[in-house]
Formats: C-alpha cells, sequence, structure tokens
C-alpha cells in the first residue's frame, strides 16, 4: 500500500483551515470524522498567559506555513492541558497540572496542525 502525504483543506462554521495529513487517502468532497493534533512551538510561561489580551477563542493563519497558526484560547482542563479556539479544542500536553488555569485565556502557537482520520 502507497503512503500519502500532503494538505487537507478543510472547514468548520464557514471558516477555512489548511492541515498536514500522512498515511490516508481522500478524495476531494469526502466526509470524514476526523482528529486533530499539531506539533507546537515551544513558548514561555508569560507569553502564554499574556499574549491573548482580547480573549479570543481563534486560530489565525500564520504565514509561516499552510499548517501553522497562531492560536487564541481559553483551558478547559488539565492533565492533558486542553483549550477551546473556538471550532475546536485541542490538547495541548502535559505542562502543568495547575487547576487554578482552567478558564484562563491562552495564547499558542502550532508550528503544524496535523489530521488523521477516526476509525471506526
Amino acid at each position: 500500500m502507497d503512503e500519502y502525504e500532503g494538505t487537507v483543506q478543510f472547514g468548520i462554521n464557514g471558516k477555512e483551515y489548511k492541515a498536514f495529513f500522512y498515511g490516508e487517502d481522500f478524495e476531494p468532497g469526502q466526509n470524514v470524522e476526523i482528529e486533530l493534533d499539531h506539533l507546537k512551538y515551544p513558548l514561555e510561561w508569560d507569553v502564554i498567559f499574556r499574549e491573548n489580551k482580547n480573549k479570543e477563542l481563534k486560530l489565525e493563519a500564520s504565514n509561516s506555513s499552510d499548517w501553522s497558526y497562531y492560536g487564541y484560547g481559553r483551558i478547559t482542563n488539565v492533565a492533558p492541558v486542553t483549550a477551546t479556539f473556538g471550532d475546536f479544542e485541542l490538547e495541548l500536553g502535559e505542562w502543568t497540572n495547575d487547576k487554578n488555569i482552567i478558564g484562563e485565556f491562552i495564547y499558542w502557537k502550532i508550528e503544524r496542525l496535523e489530521l488523521s482520520t477516526i476509525k471506526g
């Protein structure tokens, strides 16, 4: 079996996003259930909690690549740290277990948004 990789463009609530995929075989216009993951860009604690001054919930495309985004979100859980970015939620890893950050607005840099299908 050949392995596939490339860029998938998808829409949520009228907004377009692009993500990297590997090992999936997609057809144009195909509807599938997906999972999103990401490679993060390392940020200092104070940057994460200081740079979302407007308390936004969104992903904003970065100019560095098709799959790169600036995330403006809100922490919804710890262990693992999870945040909502408006249209979807991402697990951000195990970098704290401090429940006091739940509800805090954050800035997050996504180096590469990754997409895979949910296997049934």
